[in-house]
């Protein structure tokens, strides 16, 4: 039986990913390179010491890695100065109905902690009950770590989540994690998401599930 639900932040909750593409287009710019849009969706899930050689490879700029962490925190400074955060409409209505329903539910992010905080604030992050981040975990997504490591927070079995995602590495992590994959057609097209259990247009339509109805 299903108990928990697991929402990832960027592109499910938040329509923050342009943001973090302009983050990224802007500190490789510097250096005379362009970074592509797709490439940043495609990846979104990675943290950014996994998407920094990717994004390297593609603008043939490279960055020493003495520099690299400091590129990192200067590319993050840049993403909080200019994201203007927007929810996805019914977001946090849906999450607060499948809590009235009994569910438990928890935010699994790549971003850093800093980026979360600044996406939601103290009364948005209260309404889930467990919250982790991309500084927290050694292996980001395409590995199950972070799902894993919030079902057990929540006390529940793998097989116990669904999880909700809109990128391919994320859906990939909830499979990896032995978990079922609701995706959500708000960054890529369902041409991308094929490897989800089911996808849907918006996160409203969640409540309508069978499998979440509680």
């Amino acid at each position: 039986m299903i108990s928990g639900v697991l929402f990832d932040l960027d592109g499910v909750i938040v329509d923050t990913l342009h943001y973090h593409f302009l983050a990224w287009n802007h500190m490789f710019g510097k250096y005379g390179g362009a970074v592509s849009e797709i490439t940043v969706l495609l990846h979104e899930g990675r943290n950014s010491r996994e998407i920094l050689p990717i994004l390297m490879q593609e603008t043939g700029i490279y960055i020493p890695e003495e520099e690299q962490a400091g590129f990192i925190e200067e590319k993050r400074a840049y993403y909080r100065s200019i994201v203007q955060v927007a929810q996805y409409p019914g977001a946090f209505e849906a999450i607060d109905e499948l809590k009235s329903r009994g569910f438990k539910v928890a935010l699994v992010t790549a971003c850093a902690l800093k980026n979360m905080q600044h996406s939601l604030n103290g009364d948005q992050q209260a309404h889930f009950d467990f919250i982790i981040t991309g500084d927290e975990v050694p292996r980001a997504k395409p590995f199950p770590d972070p799902y894993l490591t919030a079902a057990g927070q929540l006390k529940l079995d793998p097989q116990q989540c669904v999880v909700v995602e809109n990128a391919p590495l994320g859906i990939e992590a909830a499979k990896n994690a032995g978990m079922y994959c609701i995706a959500i057609e708000t960054t890529l097209g369902k041409e991308y998401l094929q490897s989800a259990d089911c996808i849907l247009q918006n996160i409203g339509e969640l409540v309508n599930l069978p499998l979440l109805r509680g």
